[in-house]
């Protein structure tokens, strides 16, 4: 195990309820180091174990994950086609969710 102390640093943090990191509170969630000295943490909506990919954003019809490559998944929940009674509320309802998971992103 290797120990090192980043001093001087910037950190983007992207959290699911917290507005700021809370003393003494482990958040679990992907640490990234996007440039020299710049770092981004996401939070994982999920609880208890670290996932290998976080997810990022839960949502009625989608969720957004951030995959080991560094790169983001949206992926599709299922959709009951006997329920939908306007298509073209769905894709609206669908639209609007997946730019709230691409706010995530930013």
């Amino acid at each position: 195990m290797q120990k090192n102390v980043n001093l001087c640093v910037d950190l983007k943090t992207v959290m699911q309820r917290d507005a700021h990191l809370e003393e003494g509170h482990p958040y679990t969630g992907l640490l990234t180091r996007d440039g020299e000295e710049h770092f981004i943490f996401e939070e994982s909506c999920r609880r208890g174990r670290c996932p290998r990919n976080p997810k990022l954003f839960d949502g009625d019809y989608c969720s957004l994950v951030h995959m080991q490559n560094g790169k983001y998944q949206i992926h599709m929940k299922t959709i009951d086609a006997s329920s939908i009674e306007d298509r073209r509320e769905l894709a609206f309802n669908v639209y609007s969710e997946l730019l709230t998971a691409f706010d995530i992103i930013d």
